[in-house]
């Protein structure tokens, strides 16, 4: 406040002093006016016998000076008081702002400080209410438990007399029914049932002896007979199999050769006592090569006692020229059957057809039944 008087004074010490020089300079010029120039001449005029001439009052300039300074001092006073409301209105408005803001933060403290006491009061009631409750459950569930269990064991035991003195009265009664009824009978079977379990005892253990050693011996030998011949197949197989594209070519030039013949035996009449039923291969030659291939495939097949008695499998086979397997389906019959004759025709050895036969049997059924 004291800064901005210096101020406002500085600033009016300035004025007035420019003030004084402006009104000092007009009074010169009125009075500058009055003196003669270089032509003797007045800046008054003369019109006739009357000279016009401008008078200067002092008091009059030295009134007008003082209104004008006063006027002056008022404008500086009323920029001064103007400047001082609007500081003073400044610094009130600060200050009730940072009242208003220290109001605003004191109440939001304070307010926050209830909320937290208020959730954590809450937060200890609803943990105690939570402790009081789970103990009262915990305490109900345990005392509803052990009287639950008290009368199921006090049942239980009730039970447990009664079904024991039950039983016992009827055991005895039972039991002394049955010794006599044994006693009785005892004496009549005895002697018999000695003997018959004796000769019983006796048939079945030969007879299991016998199974036994006859099961055994069959297992055996089917053992070893398997092995030998799917070590001798896998031989076999390896052998054909390197020999496969040399019969190849040699099965190509018979079949060309055998195509060559078969038209010459067809268009020539049959000498044979069998009928020729296709290119020159009779029924006869056929059938005996099925047999071989059915009896390639029962070498390999080990047939338990009985169990695929009176059943078939209807197989297609297709082979190479040299008898080498090619492919082997099931076309029906016994399922089981055909799984173990599938089996068993993809170990057999099946015998090279003849060239004029090949055509025939390349594709071909069989009926397999075990022997």
């Amino acid at each position: 406040m004291s800064a901005m008087s210096s101020k406002l004074n500085s600033k009016l010490s300035l004025s007035f002093i420019i003030s004084i020089i402006l009104h000092g300079l007009l009074i010169f010029i009125l009075a500058y006016q009055f003196v003669p120039n270089d032509n003797g001449q007045n800046y008054g005029n003369i019109n006739g016998n009357s000279i016009d001439a401008v008078m200067i009052d002092p008091s009059v300039m030295t009134e007008d000076f003082q209104r004008q300074l006063q006027s002056q001092i008022n404008q500086k006073k009323e920029e001064q008081l103007r400047q001082a409301k609007e500081l003073a209105e400044k610094t009130a408005a600060e200050k009730a702002a940072a009242e208003k803001a220290a109001a605003e933060k004191a109440a939001a403290e304070k307010a926050a400080a209830e909320k937290a006491a208020a959730e954590k009061a809450a937060a200890e009631k609803a943990a105690a209410e939570k402790a009081a409750a789970e103990k009262a459950a915990a305490e109900k569930a345990a005392a509803e438990k052990a009287a639950a269990e008290k009368a199921a064991a006090e049942k239980a035991a009730a039970e447990k007399a009664a079904a024991e003195k039950a039983a016992a009265e009827k055991a005895a009664a039972e039991k002394a029914a049955a010794e006599k009824a044994a006693a009785e009978k005892a004496a009549a079977e005895k002697a018999a049932a000695e003997k018959a379990a004796a000769e019983k005892a006796a048939a079945e253990k030969a007879a299991a002896e016998k199974a036994a050693a006859e099961k055994a011996a069959a297992e055996k030998a089917a053992a070893e007979k398997a092995a030998a011949e799917k070590a001798a197949a896998e031989k076999a197989a390896a052998a054909k199999k390197a020999a496969l594209a040399k019969k190849a070519e040699q099965a190509k030039k018979d079949k060309a050769l055998d195509d060559l013949l078969g038209g010459l035996i067809s268009s020539s009449p049959s000498t044979s006592g069998g009928s020729a039923s296709r290119k020159g291969v009779s029924d006869g030659e056929l059938n005996k090569y099925k047999s071989l291939v059915q009896n390639a495939i029962s070498n390999k097949f080990v047939n338990p006692p009985n169990v695929y008695h009176g059943k078939t499998c209807e197989l297609q086979i297709q082979i190479a020229p040299d008898g080498l397997l090619l492919n082997v389906i099931q076309k029906g019959g016994d399922a089981d059957l055909c799984r173990e004759a599938l089996a068993a025709t993809k170990l057999a050895i099946i015998p090279k057809p003849a060239s004029n036969l090949y055509s025939e049997v390349k594709t071909m059924n069989i009926d397999f039944q075990p022997q």
